[in-house]
């Protein structure tokens, strides 16, 4: 076979380059696998002989270029929200940055940490200004923030009394009792011995005191109860009436516009034959309002131990053989009414307990998702949702009483807040089918700051609202305060979570300051919102109702208390600030803001030494929380010889003064104030004692002593009685008593004005013509006499809503 002849001249050399030419770029294949590629935008030959997509991508000079670009848009980015956050915060770049790095490298603010509570630091270790502030709280204060050095289940003692947190003033109590060397003996206050001492420089931490909550102490049982006796109309009314005025607005948990014409029904028609749990509702309603009666000493008398009763027929009725049975509506309100009765008792760490089963039966129920199902009315999601809310504020009170977290976790939470609107308006044409779609447009979950959670909801609902109903939008009612209530209590559990965390210890100090900062603007923000009608930093129009004077007191206490919850660990002893130091500045006035809220609160407390005065305020439950906390704020500036507040040293000895006024008078018709004020008695006169200092001495209050609960005369109650076969167990701690009869309830009504619904007084008598309920309650009340029960619903078929033959009502 003959062989061809080379290519010669220029015909070799283009035949040569031809074959080795090169490509400004090869394709993604080629380059991986290191072969010449042909470059053909249609894809090279060598991934069509093999069959695989042809890919192109950028080179390293525009993969650099544009990698670049997008750290530069990054940076320019992240300079700018450093920016604000300084702007925000009062905080250099600097800061913040440095406050970056310590978050990253935390084993250095362990290090510096440790280097100051070390009795015998390292002297040639140079400590920087930041560091050498004092921890969170002063020593011995933080250092069983993530732990416990006690056996809680070592007595009944202990068991009764329970974990106490750092968020509770019972353990700023304790802070104070250390503080002061531990010279209060709490033999003297406790009747048991002092433990044993321990180790030289060791912080003895008493675990019952100082604790002046009376869950050691068991609720009275009465013999023979019949749980299913009431009291007579005229009673029954006066304490219904006493409920709506001064526990439902801060605690809406029952839908009032529904109950109300139900207990007008059961009270005139005697052959009803409500549900157990129906009934025990209404024993706790009663409960809670006896005992509200009693302690605001109404003009209309009624026994010291009446509410003992119906809470012990509440407690047959709705309590008992409960253990395995899955929660409803009803029960959640039985539990959630348990919960508040008991928190007014004094029983902080018993009313926790029911509170928490509230809690999961409700999210057993999905109340705390918005509602969107198709066959519950509107105003049956809206009662729904405020039942929520009132176990919400709820849990979160008791949580910052007892200093245990929370049992709600707000990330999980959607449930929209409460409409501005009160219950009698919810029959007006076009607000419920606004509201509903409000509720569709603006889910409201945690992720939202808690300020505009209320803003939110006024938006969307003020667009389409009709023109007779726009007004109370804007006007003051029960309603709206509770939503800005609510907003209040969301602010305090974020603190409760950012500063009362076990994991705060292992954050450098620079991350708590930078929480405070941006908790007390959360707060400063929520209070620039408010209307004018609640506004209590203005002087109050004359024009502001008795109902709306009341609900904006509450707001301020709730406010200060807060205020002082998230300014508390500033609150600590300087040993030696260091001049021009940023960090210790931010402390001292953080502290001084917490002292100044503690004499705000008491200033809020009237002149007027009345118990009827001191308990038109609501949550009147929680008066002597904020009292003690507002106590233990000053006394523990005087621990400190007033550092943070000099020159005004004698006013915080005559605020001590007045708080010891209060608590006197709140101890002739309580035994935890009781408690509360021999605690202070101990802890004042050795703080007198070792500051040589003058506090105001003992009002001049007539105090008489408190019997024993298990020691008080029997009573039992003017009652109707229905055939009943039901038997009672001794439950929850109680123990028994004979029954003696003895009259409960006397005088002639006179009760202050409902402002919670208008015209609430006649709620009563004007259900029954908007229910329909003078003629026939047969064709109501369908009721089968073979299983003894209500075969129907309660309400005519407009008022539907849940209907189960176990309960009187549902929704």
């Amino acid at each position: 076979m003959a062989i061809p002849r080379l290519a010669e001249g220029k015909e070799a050399v283009h035949s040569a380059r031809a074959h080795r030419r090169h490509v400004s770029r090869a394709c993604e294949s080629c380059r991986q696998r290191k072969t010449k590629c042909t470059g053909d935008r249609s894809g090279c030959r060598n991934c069509k002989d093999s069959g695989i997509i042809c890919c192109y991508t950028d080179g390293k000079r525009e993969k650099s270029k544009r990698q670049m670009a997008s750290l530069e848009n990054k940076i320019n980015t992240y300079e700018d929200i450093i920016h604000k956050l300084g702007l925000r915060f009062g905080l250099s770049e600097e800061q913040l940055l440095n406050l970056a790095l310590a978050e990253e490298d935390p084993s250095d603010y362990a290090s510096s940490h440790d280097g100051f509570l070390s009795p015998n630091p390292d002297p040639r270790r140079q400590i920087s200004a930041s560091e050498a502030i004092a921890p969170l709280f002063f020593p011995g204060f933080d250092s069983n923030l993530d732990h416990i050095e006690k056996d809680f289940n070592r007595d009944e003692a202990t068991q009764a009394s329970g974990f106490v947190g750092q968020s509770s003033e019972i353990s700023w109590l304790q802070t104070l009792a250390t503080e002061l060397g531990n010279e209060c003996n709490p033999s003297s206050f406790s009747g048991k011995e002092p433990p044993p001492a321990t180790a030289p420089g060791h912080h003895t931490r008493f675990i019952s005191f100082p604790n002046y909550h009376l869950d050691a102490m068991e609720i009275p049982m009465i013999e023979n109860i019949d749980p299913y006796s009431y009291p007579c109309k005229d009673v029954a009314t006066k304490l219904y009436k006493t409920y709506l005025d001064w526990v439902h607005p801060s605690f809406p948990i029952i839908g009032t516009a529904y109950f109300g014409g139900q207990f007008q029904a059961f009270f005139t028609n005697p052959s009803l034959q409500p549900g157990s749990r129906w009934l025990a509702i209404l024993n706790l309603i009663f409960a809670i309002a006896a005992k509200y009666a009693y302690i605001s000493e109404a003009e209309w008398q009624i026994d010291k131990d009446a509410h003992i009763v119906y809470f012990l027929r509440a407690k047959a009725l709705g309590l008992e053989h409960q253990l395995l049975a899955f929660p409803d509506l009803q029960q959640l309100q039985v539990e959630g009414l348990t919960s508040l009765y008991l928190l007014t008792l004094g029983h902080a760490n018993r009313a926790w307990t029911f509170c928490g089963s509230a809690i999961r039966g409700a999210l057993g129920l999905g109340l705390h998702l918005r509602n969107l199902a198709e066959g519950i009315s509107d105003t049956s999601k809206e009662i729904r949702y405020r039942l929520w809310w009132s176990l919400y504020t709820l849990d979160l009170r008791l949580s910052m009483m007892t200093g245990r977290p929370s049992f709600i976790n707000d990330s999980l939470c959607t449930t929209p807040l409460p409409v501005p609107f009160d219950e009698q308006d919810f029959g007006k044409e076009g607000v419920i089918s606004q509201l509903r779609r409000s509720y569709e447009r603006s889910p409201l979950s945690s992720e939202s700051p808690p300020v505009a959670h209320a803003e939110i909801s006024l938006r969307s609902t003020a667009a389409d609202i009709p023109a007779d109903a726009e007004e109370n939008i804007h006007s003051p009612c029960g309603s709206s305060y509770f939503v800005h209530f609510v907003q209040l209590t969301m602010i305090a559990k974020e603190s409760l979570s950012k500063l009362y965390n076990p994991s705060t210890i292992r954050k450098s100090w620079q991350s708590i300051e930078l929480a405070i900062r941006s908790l007390t603007l959360t707060l400063d923000a929520w209070l620039k919102n408010l209307p004018k009608e609640y506004d209590f930093t203005v002087t109050q129009s004359s024009h502001v109702s008795q109902a709306t004077s009341n609900q904006r007191l509450s707001l301020a206490l709730l406010f200060h208390s807060t205020k002082m919850s998230i300014t508390r660990p500033c609150l600590r002893r300087v040993a030696s600030p260091i001049p021009e130091d940023k960090v210790h500045e931010f402390g001292r006035k953080a502290a001084e803001e917490c002292v100044e809220s503690a004499f705000h609160m008491l200033r809020l407390f009237p002149e007027d030494l009345r118990a009827a005065t001191l308990y038109t305020v609501s949550p009147w439950w929680c008066l002597l929380h904020f009292l003690m906390q507002a106590t233990a704020v000053l006394a523990l500036e005087l621990a400190f010889q007033a550092q943070h507040v000099r020159d005004k040293a004698p006013m915080v000895s005559n605020a001590l003064g007045k708080a010891y006024e209060w608590l006197s008078l709140m101890s002739r018709t309580q035994r935890a104030p009781e408690r509360a004020r021999g605690l202070c008695d101990q802890l004042l006169h050795h703080l007198k004692r070792r500051e040589n200092l003058k506090v105001s001495e003992s009002p001049s209050v007539q105090l008489t002593s408190l019997e024993s609960p298990v020691d008080t005369p029997p009573v039992s109650l003017p009652v109707r009685t229905r055939e009943s076969s039901a038997d009672s167990d001794p439950s929850l701690g109680v123990m028994k008593v004979d029954v003696q009869a003895s009259p409960v309830l006397t005088g002639d009504m006179n009760y202050p004005p409902t402002h919670l619904l208008a015209a609430a007084g006649d709620l009563l008598t004007q259900s029954e013509n908007s229910l329909g309920m003078s003629s026939n309650y047969e064709d109501i009340f369908p009721y089968d006499t073979g299983s003894d029960q209500l075969t129907g619903s309660f309400f005519p078929n407009e008022y539907v809503m849940d209907v189960d033959s176990s309960g009187f009502y549902h929704f």
